[in-house]
């Protein structure tokens, strides 16, 4: 069975829920963002990736506009290989309890 990659927006919307639900996972995201992103996603952020949480208040609202590969724009060698996909034979969720098919919305290791 494959394994879906997460797109950015699937990390914002697990990362914003977690951050809404839990107030010591949103001090955390706001201490440190990359560390608590890398934690959750259980990797590693290449070095040249930042992470910036912005928090909106009452009286202003933020826009995120994505970022948007322009034609002729390709991945360096160090991005491919960030983003090339393999077989783990090592994991297995076949003795799993309380879930089937179901994504992990939120690391506990974080705190």
């Amino acid at each position: 069975m494959a394994t879906e990659a997460l797109t950015r927006a699937d990390i914002e919307e697990i990362v914003v829920n977690n951050a809404t639900k839990h107030p010591k996972y949103r001090e955390i995201l706001l201490e440190d963002p990359k560390k608590t992103v890398e934690t959750q996603l259980n990797n590693t952020l290449p070095d040249n990736i930042a992470v910036e949480v912005v928090q909106e208040s009452p009286t202003k609202i933020y826009i995120r506009l994505p970022y948007i590969v322009r034609e002729g724009d390709e991945l360096s060698d160090e991005d491919l290989e960030q983003v090339a996909g393999g077989k783990d034979d090592t994991y297995s969720c076949n003795e799993s309890i309380g879930g089937f098919n179901t994504r992990n919305e939120f690391s506990a290791s974080v705190f």
